[in-house]
């Protein structure tokens, strides 16, 4: 398989061609399989890139939005699997 670099650096691998219709349009098909949403990116030199997406409930965005907590939730993940729990009194708090 041909491997491919973008502009991040980031090592694409060619996984087939499709052929563009009368309206402009490509399908994905299999390769597209769990996938509902997509961004579009192109650089200068026309590449196109297609980045699946995730989306995520409004009311949960401010965690993605937020540096330190998502940080803090990834280091109570980190601590959770290392075994590094110990149980909390809700009526303490």
């Amino acid at each position: 398989m041909k491997k491919i670099m973008n502009h991040n650096n980031d090592e694409f691998v060619e996984i087939g061609t499709r052929t563009i219709d009368e309206r402009s349009r490509i399908t994905l098909g299999k390769l597209a399989s769990g996938i509902t949403r997509v961004r579009l990116l192109q650089n200068a030199r026309g590449e196109i890139l297609i980045q699946p997406l995730v989306e995520v409930p409004a009311s949960e965005a401010w965690l993605f939005e937020n540096p330190e907590a998502i940080e803090a939730v990834k280091a109570g993940l980190r601590a959770a699997s290392e075994g590094k729990v110990s149980k909390l009194n809700v009526d303490e708090l």
